[in-house]
């Protein structure tokens, strides 16, 4: 199974591409939220943060900032050993996603 995840997300990256998903399904339960409702929200939570962990691939998580009172995140996912080529794109990319994000709040969304 390990082999056709990384194959299959492999095939849909390329060499050098990057794969951007939430950090998170949505905003985080609250604390007095139903078991069936928290447990749904922690499966999909954990069928986002596990693909690195079940594929071999390299993840980062990259903080946005705000929205709605509640902490915004982007994940990005490159093939097995692209940690440094993941790196160093976040490290280019980081201002630019930053200034788009403080657009976007004087906007308000």
């Amino acid at each position: 199974m390990l082999t056709e995840l990384r194959a299959a997300l492999a095939s849909l990256v390329g060499d050098l591409g990057i794969l951007a998903i939430p950090t998170v399904p949505g905003p985080p339960p609250k604390l007095q939220t139903e078991a069936s409702t928290l447990e749904t929200f922690c499966v999909r939570a954990f069928s986002l943060l596990s693909i690195a962990g079940v594929s071999g691939f390299c993840q980062l998580s990259i903080p946005l900032g705000m929205y709605d009172n509640l902490p915004v995140a982007v994940s990005l996912l490159a093939k097995h050993g692209s940690d440094a080529f993941l790196l160093n794109v976040v490290e280019i990319l980081y201002d630019t996603l930053k200034e788009q994000v403080e657009i976007a709040e004087n906007l308000g969304y």
